[in-house]
C-alpha cells in the first residue's frame, strides 16, 4: 500500500544543463505517521551525504526562503528549477506500508545526483498549502541531525522513534555543536543552563532568529540541553 509518493524529473547527470521538476506527487499529511512530511525528508536524509559543503550552505538558505514564501532565485544547487518536463527522466520515492503492517521507504535510483532528489524534495514541499509548510520543513530539518545507518533506522528517527539509542558520544558530540560548547572538560549544569537560554534568545524571530526556523532551532537546543544535563 503506497502511504505517500514523490514524483520528480531530473536531467542525466552527464548533461552540462542540470535541471529539475516536480511532478503530481501523493503526499498526505495525516497523523500520526505525517507520510507525506516523512518522505520528503527521508528523501533529503538520504542524500544529504552527497552534498558539498557550499550545496548545503544553499540548502539552509533555500530552506529557510521557501518557509517564508519568499520568491526563489535559480539555479540553486547548481540546479534550475522548471515547469517543463520534456527530455527529463522521471524518478518515483515512496513510502509503503508492508504486509506486515510497517511503512517502509522505496527510493528511486534513476541515475539522478543527490543534490537533484534533494531538490525535488524541497520543491515539493513549496507546493504544500501554507498552513502545512512550516510542519513538513520542520521534519526535513530533522533529517539533517539524522547520524546515519540504514533506511529503517532513517524512518524511525524522522517518525520520533529510534529502533535503539545511538551511542552515547554521538549524542553529547551532537549536543555540544548544538550549543556551540567546546567540549565536556569542566562543564557544569550552569553553564549548559547559560548557553541554552542565551542561544534560545537569540533563536527568536523578535530578537533576529530566522523567522520560520525558530520552531526548529529551539527544539534542537532542548534536546541538546536534555542529552548533556541527563
Amino acid at each position: 500500500m503506497i502511504l505517500a509518493e514523490l514524483v520528480t524529473f531530473h536531467s542525466r547527470a552527464v548533461v552540462p544543463t542540470r535541471r529539475v521538476a516536480v511532478g503530481d506527487s501523493k503526499l498526505p499529511l495525516d497523523p500520526p505517521l505525517r507520510p507525506g512530511a516523512v518522505l520528503l525528508a527521508g528523501v533529503v536524509g538520504r542524500h544529504l551525504e552527497g552534498l558539498d559543503e557550499d550545496s548545503l550552505d544553499d540548502l539552509h538558505l533555500l530552506i529557510g526562503q521557501i518557509a517564508r514564501g519568499e520568491r526563489i532565485r535559480q539555479p540553486r544547487l547548481r540546479h534550475r528549477l522548471q515547469e517543463d518536463r520534456i527530455g527529463l527522466t522521471r524518478s518515483r520515492h515512496r513510502l509503503v506500508r508492508l504486509s506486515n503492517g510497517r511503512p517502509a521507504f522505496e527510493f528511486s535510483d534513476r541515475g539522478g545526483s543527490a543534490a537533484q532528489y534533494v531538490l525535488g524534495a524541497v520543491y515539493a514541499a513549496r507546493r504544500l498549502p501554507e498552513s502545512k509548510r512550516h510542519e513538513v520543513l520542520a521534519t526535513v530539518r530533522r533529517a539533517f541531525t539524522w547520524p546515519g545507518g540504514s533506511d529503517g533506522e532513517l524512518l524511525r528517527f524522522l517518525d520520533g522513534h529510534r529502533a535503539a539509542p545511538a551511542p552515547v558520544p554521538e549524542n553529547e558530540t551532537w549536543a555540544l555543536g548544538i550549543l556551540e560548547l567546546e567540549s565536556l572538560d569542566g562543564l557544569v549544569a550552569a553553564d549548559v543552563q547559560k548557553r541554552f537560554r542565551r542561544l534560545v534568545a537569540t533563536a527568536h524571530p523578535d530578537t533576529g532568529g530566522a523567522d520560520g526556523e525558530a520552531g526548529a532551532r529551539i527544539s534542537d537546543l532542548v534536546e541538546a540541553r536534555r542529552i548533556l544535563l541527563s
